[in-house]
């Protein structure tokens, strides 16, 4: 593994960092439980993702200094996409962004991801070989579409496992 230590990693660190002060606040919002099922869902899916498309034979982009895999990238994989997906599920919730609403507000977040994926690239967090820019336009949608199923999906089953069973009167 070739490590070296300049600007994009420190770029990593800060990024990740800002991050998890944003989400401290929050973690008391969802149990431990959902927090769970969301982060572990977050690193398999991005994880998924980003290594079909790193690995041979598409090597559409990567992370750090150099090809090689490069532990500050881990930072992303292990906390930013979790607690960022974290802070969208709880101004979804808090601002009870339903219907039309969800919508504008994944629209929203979409340009936002967009316009952070961009300074990933100026500092070089994030070199792109093959991929553009725009190839993420329809990604996030749907990765967003996606966690929002998972959130409400889980939130209902925890819901449903932590109603007290009585037994049945006779």
């Amino acid at each position: 593994m070739n490590v070296t230590f300049d600007w994009n990693e420190w770029f990593f660190i800060i990024s990740t960092c800002a991050i998890i002060l944003l989400f401290l606040p929050i973690r008391k919002y969802f149990s431990p439980a959902l927090v769970t099922i969301i982060w572990v869902y977050n690193i398999t899916l991005v994880s998924t993702i980003d290594y079909f498309l790193i690995a041979t034979p598409y090597e559409m982009y990567y992370f750090g200094d150099n090809p090689t895999y490069e532990l500050s990238g881990t930072l992303f994989h292990l906390f930013m996409y979790p607690c960022a997906s974290l802070l969208f599920l709880f101004a979804y919730e808090t601002w009870e962004l339903y219907g039309i609403k969800t919508v504008y507000y994944i629209l929203c977040w979409t340009g936002f991801s967009l316009f952070f994926e961009w300074i990933c690239v100026i500092n070089g967090a994030l070199i792109y070989t093959g991929w553009k820019l725009y190839y993420s336009i329809p990604v996030y949608p749907i990765a967003a579409f996606l966690l929002i199923f998972i959130y409400r999906f889980s939130k209902k089953k925890l819901y449903e496992l932590s109603l007290p069973k009585f037994p049945k009167q006779q």
